[in-house]
């Protein structure tokens, strides 16, 4: 903007990114709205509460390296209570996150469950952006939102019509795909969020038609969450 001659076409420039809405909240507020509105499309599946005025406090905050207070009640707490954040980014998912660092300590990235986020305070006060940080870098090692396991290296053999569809699906940025004997689909990722693929990998497209090459200790955990399905059924 700096760069542009003083005048009419600076001035309409200004007031066009002045109307311009945030694109975290225009996906988690406004694609809801305009959904609901549309007669052919259709929304399914569990749906967040998020409001705009919150939206825009996250986005400013990422843009603007601004700290946050923010009055948050982890999941299974009865009662939310009161930090300071750093935030970084947004995750979306299933839900949506705002991703921050707690201010003024090493600690890694920490996810907040934008629903889960009950009030949000601007503290007018800024932070240093984190150095050797890559948000798109940091969010790709994952399946899904969780960050806090190791990164393995995971190899997939879908077979049946499973083979078919896995072929259309983009499971993670790090995955290479290839054809197997019998007709198979070979997917191979390295990633951490082992709980959250395992979720996936438990759909009705998958199961019975999935092989867990390796490693093993991603396949026992597979087994193991199986089981724990058939324990509570």
């Amino acid at each position: 903007m700096d760069t542009l001659p003083e005048g009419t076409v600076r001035d309409g420039l200004s007031k066009v990114l002045a109307k311009s809405e945030p694109l975290g909240k225009l996906i988690a507020v406004d694609t809801a709205e305009l959904i609901e509105r549309t007669t052919h499309i259709g929304n399914i599946g569990p749906r967040q509460q998020v409001t705009a005025s919150q939206m825009s406090k996250f986005e400013n905050a990422i843009l603007g390296f601004g700290r946050l207070r923010i009055k948050y009640r982890t999941t299974g707490k009865a009662k939310a209570s009161w930090r300071e954040v750093e935030p970084l980014g947004l995750l979306f998912g299933r839900f949506g996150y705002l991703v921050a660092n707690l201010s003024k300590t090493a600690m890694k990235p920490l996810t907040y469950r934008l629903d889960l986020i009950e009030d949000v305070e601007d503290l007018r006060e800024m932070f240093e952006e984190p150095k050797n940080f890559d948000f798109k870098e940091w969010a790709k090692e994952s399946f899904g939102i969780f960050h806090g396991d190791e990164l393995l290296d995971i190899k997939l053999r879908f077979t049946g019509e499973a083979a078919k569809r896995a072929e259309k699906i983009s499971f993670h940025p790090s995955q290479k795909m290839s054809k197997g004997r019998g007709g198979s689909t070979i997917i191979e990722l390295r990633c951490r969020g082992h709980r959250e693929l395992i979720h996936e990998l438990c759909h009705p497209d998958w199961v019975g038609q999935l092989a867990i090459e390796k490693p093993d200790e991603f396949r026992a955990s597979y087994f193991e969450y199986v089981k724990e399905l058939g324990e509570l059924s």
